[in-house]
């Protein structure tokens, strides 16, 4: 399989990477738990001084916002945290998308909704929270979203003996990268990340792990823990301050990207916390990595063959000269 109609093949993966479809077949036999204490203090400090400078919006700037913008963006420029792995192969995803869910009221019996959002380079944070927060408006006031409406329908008129062979037949064309967009669009697990703030609903110490799932493609799940506020005190223990953080928990199928480059992205999220202004505007074009086609990789293969064998040359030519 070398197409889907969702993503483009990676052909940059590592040989050593290229074995884990094999001996990890399932994102469920390949999940990573990493938890992350981030330093939010600058980033509330940017919501108060955005919200001053900015009194004309129709509502406040939300930190939420500026943190799921702060996610987009590390997706934008770390596209390999943007993959999934589909019949044993690499796949890079051809759009951003989160997804997470609102509940209608905090009451028990609250209906939640959930919608696939989808971004891309060329938005900046208006652009990010003008989507956010009208998906946000409709799910508050109990407008269904399409995964509701489609989910509503399909037990409503299909008999669930059949939605077993429904699904079964979805999962294989979405195993060969034939299912349709609204399939996609309905589930919301084909999507680049699945956010969860769970400090919005009472969670106050820890930002518990989610695992993944074996259906769809999200590769990665961020569990967004409570703000606290921590004092500060230098090696004498004299107080120097407070700071404001947040814990994160992530799920990872550590398939998709090695260890290194998933924590060189978590501390890239944690400079984004820091100086959040660059959040206003669009990424840098170079900051955007380019996909190595199936051409180029063919090149870079070719290169690095033909200098090897110059380089085995010069060796064999040098250890001749000196043998004289």
């Amino acid at each position: 399989m070398s197409k889907r109609n969702d993503a483009y093949r990676c052909y940059d993966v590592p040989a050593y990477n290229q074995i884990y479809p094999f001996i990890m077949k399932e994102r469920t036999d390949s999940l990573v738990f990493h938890e992350m204490d981030y330093d939010v203090t600058n980033l509330l400090k940017f919501v108060k001084k955005y919200n001053r400078e900015h009194p004309d919006r129709e509502e406040p700037l939300k930190t939420y916002e500026v943190i799921l913008a702060a996610i987009i963006r590390i997706l934008i420029i770390r596209p390999g945290l943007n993959r999934f792995i589909a019949q044993r192969t690499y796949w890079q995803r051809k759009d951003v998308s989160i997804n997470f869910v609102v509940k209608q009221d905090y009451t028990d019996d609250s209906p939640e909704h959930s919608n696939p959002l989808y971004f891309d380079a060329s938005m900046g944070l208006e652009d990010i929270c003008g989507i956010l927060e009208k998906y946000v408006a409709e799910a508050r006031a109990g407008e269904d979203t399409f995964t509701d409406y489609t989910i509503n329908t399909v037990f409503k008129f299909v008999p669930k003996f059949f939605v077993s062979w429904i699904v079964g037949f979805l999962g294989f064309l979405d195993r060969h990268g034939r299912c349709p967009q609204w399939v996609r669009d309905a589930d919301g697990l084909h999507t680049s990340v699945f956010i969860a703030n769970l400090g919005s609903i009472g969670v106050r110490t820890s930002a518990p792990h989610h695992h993944l799932y074996k259906w769809g493609t999200t590769s990665l799940f961020c569990m967004m823990g409570p703000l606290n506020r921590v004092r500060l005190y230098d090696d004498d223990g004299k107080s120097i301050g407070t700071q404001d953080t947040m814990k994160f928990g992530f799920t990872v199928d550590e398939r998709i990207t090695d260890g290194f480059y998933f924590l060189k992205s978590l501390r890239m999220l944690q400079d984004i916390f820091q100086d959040p202004e660059v959040l206003i505007n669009p990424p840098n074009p170079e900051d955007v990595p380019h996909l190595t086609t199936k051409e180029e990789f063919k090149a870079k293969m070719k290169k690095l063959k033909a200098d090897k064998k110059a380089a085995e040359k010069a060796a064999k030519l040098e250890a001749k000269q000196s043998g004289r």
